[in-house]
């Protein structure tokens, strides 16, 4: 049976925030910065949902344009060696799926399988770690046994999880629980 990781793409593998927050406020100036979006859905006081999804799929089909995180390379690889089947998984629509591939191969970011879809948790009856940002699908990995990790963010701290400075301090801890 294969040992299974889902991995997070958006401020998981690269720093998404800044570039979101900087679309954000052309549409609408009284858009707080990033370290004060302290709860997943901050948006929703100064954008409409569909005008938030749109910038986000803007963003998603110009991936390519983007760097990662510095350890992002070198935390993927550590995941793999350590046996696990690395799952990309990102809520995105197939129309982003070539600039993603792109983006991946352009950084070196290894991987086994890329997951584009709105529902991340079909992956977890074969998962045995996730690591996103995200307090909902963190909640989800939680309850269903999973280990739960991500990058702290504003939006994610009041929640109960592991939570992690940068993406080698999540390598390290996985490592020491792969021991036992």
């Amino acid at each position: 049976m294969r040992v299974q990781a889902i991995v997070d793409i958006d401020n998981t593998l690269w720093d998404f925030a800044p570039i979101l927050y900087k679309k954000l406020k052309l549409l609408n100036p009284s858009v707080p910065p990033p370290e004060k979006w302290d709860r997943w859905d901050f948006f929703k006081d100064y954008v409409s949902v569909s005008d938030f999804y749109r910038v986000i799929e803007e963003i998603h089909k110009r991936q390519d344009e983007y760097g990662v995180y510095p350890e992002a390379k070198d935390f993927l690889l550590g995941i793999k060696k350590l046996g696990y089947f690395v799952v990309i998984a990102s809520h995105r629509t197939k129309e982003s799926e070539l600039p993603t591939l792109k983006w991946l191969k352009k950084h070196e970011l290894i991987f086994d399988e890329l997951h584009l879809s709105y529902d991340k948790s079909i992956l977890f009856e074969i998962s045995s770690v996730v690591i996103d940002d995200s307090p909902f699908v963190l909640e989800k990995a939680k309850a269903s046994g999973l280990l739960a990790l991500g990058l702290e963010h504003p939006w994610n701290r009041q929640n109960n999880f592991l939570l992690f400075k940068n993406l080698m301090e999540i390598l390290s801890f996985i490592e020491k629980q792969r021991k036992f």
